[in-house]
């Protein structure tokens, strides 16, 4: 059985949002499914068909600073070149986007953001 390292970032990302900025709404997009068979199969395909973005980052918190994009790695996990992209996409048209491993990187962005 394969570990999920990033789930307990992801986990503790999301609660230090939700301090940070009460009352914002903040999105997790499950844009991946470590699943397999024919339903499955099915379901990703409809999905992709209604523009489920690969590589669309993990978390967006939509504050009263605008939109904020997260992509939760765990240590030694790399960014796929869709991910890679997409955040270059996001970043170009004028949004904020981090690929964090801890809260603190979660402040460091804050804070080079203006948004700490």
């Amino acid at each position: 059985m394969r570990v999920d390292r990033e789930r307990p970032i992801h986990l503790a990302v999301l609660h230090y949002l939700r301090l940070k900025f009460p009352g914002c709404v903040i999105h997790h997009s499950p844009n991946e499914l470590a699943l397999k068979g024919r339903e499955v199969a099915m379901q990703i395909a409809k999905a992709k068909h209604l523009v489920m973005a690969v590589g669309f980052p993990d978390l967006v918190a939509f504050t009263s600073h605008g939109a904020l994009f997260f992509e939760v790695k765990a240590e030694g996990n790399y960014l796929t070149p869709e991910q890679k992209a997409v955040g270059e996409k996001l970043t170009a048209a004028g949004f904020r986007h981090a690929v964090v491993r801890s809260v603190d990187d979660v402040d460091e962005a804050l804070e080079a953001w203006g948004v700490a």
